[in-house]
């Protein structure tokens, strides 16, 4: 019987790849929100806003964005030495610079995060640690967001009032946080952990990383302190963003919404958060009684600020497969981004 060949039809038919069903759930959420949104906006009043964009503003906005990576990074080089491991400065910072832009351009909202494990395999020494490391910094700064908009939902007073279901919101993402908390520190999982196999080994694994990190109190603090700031940059360049459209956001769209919504687009249920963060703004900052097309510009243009400020990751990704501390086994240092 002759042997089918590599090339033929059936065999490509059958590796053919489908698209998920996640990916194409971002996508019809995606298009919804903004079909529903641009239904109703005038387009005219929208093109004038960003006609009128005050630049100096926005630069200033696009710099708040790079020192949230920069110290971002740092963040992250804390973590990995909680792990006893090692990572050069300039390299966390070329890949947290590749994962900003590789989370803007692929589907759902960790892809950066992968590619960023993936790259410091050879200095954590592997792969489960790595996403355990990485896993972290996102958690420990979601945490932050998660302590700002409780803190600031406690401070605003009547305001919120006219935010519909936020103090439901900020209770739930509370709650959830101090679970997942509980669930990394408890041994209790060690049953569900022996069931699961080699997927329980990994589980098994990154709970023993983020413990390593929660059980660090110097590394623990020093992590929250610089998410903290890493949070306020975010809050500073929504701030102004918003100047730069001649807006004058209040506390609470500052403190309590902005939080928030950075908080829901973790979540990959959209594509790189668009849509989702058009759709919960106009929600609130409509509460808030700014105007649907000011809304809308605002979300835009935060969307827009942080891919554009994200595309130096494309540069520095190029040949970073080659680079030698991408190469397994080698341990060095490096003093630039190269």
């Amino acid at each position: 019987m002759p042997v089918e060949p590599q090339s033929s039809p059936i065999r490509a038919e059958k590796h053919r790849k489908k698209i998920p069903w996640s990916l194409l759930l971002q996508i019809v959420v995606t298009i919804s929100i903004f079909v529903w949104l641009f239904h109703k906006t005038n387009w005219t009043a929208l093109e004038q806003r960003f006609l009128e964009i005050r630049i100096p503003w926005f630069l200033l906005a696009v710099l708040a964005y790079a020192v949230n990576l920069s110290v971002s990074s740092i963040r992250w080089g804390v973590i990995i030495r909680a792990a006893k491991k090692h990572a050069p400065a300039a390299w966390l910072l070329r890949l947290n610079w590749v994962g900003a832009y590789f989370n803007q351009v692929l589907p759902g909202s960790v892809s950066g995060d992968v590619l960023r494990a993936w790259y410091t395999r050879p200095q954590t020494g592997s792969a489960t640690l790595a996403l355990a490391v990485v896993f972290a910094d996102r958690f420990i700064g979601m945490g932050a967001l998660v302590g700002i908009a409780l803190l600031g939902y406690l401070l605003s007073g009547h305001a919120l009032h006219r935010l519909p279901g936020m103090g439901e919101t900020v209770a739930i993402l509370s709650a959830g946080y101090v679970v997942i908390i509980t669930l990394i520190l408890s041994p209790g999982l060690g049953f569900l952990e022996d069931r699961l196999g080699k997927l329980g080994n990994k589980l098994r694994d990154i709970r023993a990383g983020m413990g390593m990190l929660l059980r660090n109190p110097t590394a623990l603090a020093a992590t929250v302190l610089l998410s903290i700031f890493v949070q306020v940059c975010s809050i500073f360049m929504f701030w102004a963003l918003s100047h730069s459209l001649g807006e004058r956001p209040d506390a609470v769209a500052l403190w309590v919404v902005w939080p928030v919504v950075s908080l829901f687009l973790a979540l990959p249920i959209s594509l790189a958060g668009w849509g989702l963060r058009e759709g919960l703004l106009v929600l609130y900052l409509g509460a808030l009684q700014m105007g649907h097309d000011q809304a809308l510009a605002l979300s835009l243009l935060s969307g827009t600020t942080v891919l554009l400020a994200s595309l130096p990751g494309a540069w520095l990704w190029l040949g970073i497969h080659r680079h030698p501390l991408a190469q397994r086994g080698h341990v060095g240092d490096a003093g630039t981004l190269q």
